[in-house]
């Protein structure tokens, strides 16, 4: 294999990271209300959204975790970008234009306007920011694995790196986010494409797709597909774009091209995991086989330009986090709180994401522990209340807390069918009680 040409990457990655630091630092002058900082004053249009919605998505888990997991199980890791795929088009069909009617900031403050609680509203922010920071880590870790792919171990430096990241995007908000996620997003997509391209007609004997190919992952495949789907709904990052488009037909349109380009980038690194298991590649120890099998099939001139599309894209994932933990932890909570302070308490919390990160190693597994976790307590709740325009206090109550209770005792007992939809069906079921017992009590209350 040759070695990346380091003398060509480090300059790029340098001038690349000056040229996003120049473009938030640019869109922060624009910031006049909090409005601003965090919806990018809810005017944002087709092209800038689309583009963000797609730099969200395609980070450290779609592509260098997509690589590792094609590298082990082979075809049926499609499935997993195709549920991140599919969560945007589904946001595209009609969801996306349900949460962008909603006069909010936030994913958790529906429950406080459906169910007229804000214990509920702070409960499930609080859940928001565990799975953001999670989701977080999972970037984190994935930079890692690139950088140990090509020989830089100076952990002062992985550190330092991660910083610059963390205070342009603190400095501007989402403008500066979506404003670099156009840079970025434009940057990975063609690069990953010229990598395919390039190797393309010499791989012709890739293998197939095979139905008992499935088995192996069986296991996993709920968890890949379902839980990126509903956590779509409801994740704060994407509600916070969702709130920051100019109208509910721009984000209907912005998310459905987002899906399509999502799963069409991420077919790329999972072919290049394919590619190299069918010929027999190997990654050192702790680094990505992506960067690997790209720098064995084409010259180190691709494979430095694809070092930093690879951090590009998950830099860009990793600012979308950063400013949606900011978002629900300066919107809902306390709201004396200046933004400075807020802005201090998220760099903390991201910073210690970097430090939490030395302890994992798989990317996927991660990102799904994180997709489960507030999917099992807050989907229903949050999806019932989209079309709901009062709900019961009770049955939101109720279905958090048999979804948490399900989380947590799934992990220990193992069942006959996926924990998944187990911990869905248990919140489900925890509603319909509260919704019962609301009946029941509205029925005495008649009589009286």
């Amino acid at each position: 294999m040759e070695p990346m040409n380091l003398t060509i990457f480090i300059p790029l990655l340098f001038a690349l990271q000056a040229l996003y630091w120049a473009v938030g630092r640019r869109a922060s002058r624009q910031l006049e209300t909090n409005e601003d900082y965090f919806l990018a004053g809810k005017t944002v249009r087709f092209f800038p959204l689309m583009m963000t919605f797609l730099a969200t998505q395609v980070g450290g888990g779609l592509v260098l975790g997509s690589a590792e997991e094609a590298y082990r199980h082979g075809w049926p890791v499609l499935l997993y970008p195709l549920g991140a795929a599919l969560g945007l088009i589904v946001l595209g069909m009609g969801m996306g234009r349900k949460l962008a009617q909603f006069q909010v900031s936030t994913v958790a403050q529906i429950l406080e306007v459906v169910y007229r609680s804000p214990a509920l509203k702070k409960v499930a922010s609080l859940l928001s920011v565990l799975s953001l920071f999670m989701i977080l880590v999972a970037q984190v870790i994935a930079s890692g694995k690139f950088l140990a792919s090509i020989g830089f171990t100076n952990t002062p430096l992985f550190i330092a790196f991660w910083a610059i990241v963390i205070l342009y995007t603190m400095k501007g908000g989402l403008k500066a986010v979506i404003s670099t996620d156009l840079i970025q997003a434009a940057f990975f997509s063609v690069i990953f494409f010229l990598c395919f391209g390039l190797t393309y007609s010499s791989s012709l004997n890739l293998p197939a797709l095979q139905m008992d190919s499935f088995s192996a992952v069986s296991p996993k495949l709920c968890g890949w597909l379902l839980m990126p789907l509903l956590f779509m709904i409801i994740e704060q990052d994407m509600g916070q774009r969702c709130f920051a488009g100019g109208s509910p037909r721009i984000v209907s349109l912005a998310t459905f091209w987002a899906g399509i380009g999502t799963f069409l980038v991420c077919l790329v690194p999972i072919f290049f995991g394919v590619l190299a298991k069918s010929q027999g590649m190997q990654a050192p120890q702790g680094s990505s086989i992506l960067i690997a099998a790209i720098a064995q099939l084409t010259n180190p001139w691709i494979a430095a330009l694809a070092g930093c599309a690879i951090l590009a894209a998950i830099i860009s994932t990793a600012g979308s986090l950063i400013t949606a933990i900011s978002s629900n932890l300066s919107s809902d909570f306390p709201k004396d709180r200046s933004l400075k302070s807020v802005q201090l308490i998220t760099g903390a919390i991201s910073i210690c994401a970097i430090f939490f990160a030395f302890y994992f190693d798989n990317v996927v597994d991660v990102l799904i522990q994180s997709y489960d976790l507030s999917v099992s307590c807050l989907f229903i709740p949050i999806v019932v209340g989209l079309f709901k325009k009062r709900g019961h206090f009770l049955s939101a109550l109720l279905s958090i807390l048999m979804g948490s209770a399900a989380f947590i005792l799934f992990r220990f007992m193992p069942i006959p069918f996926p924990r998944e939809l187990a911990s869905i069906a248990l919140s489900g079921t925890g509603f319909l009680l509260g919704e019962l017992l609301a009946k029941k009590e509205f029925a005495v209350e008649q009589k009286i």
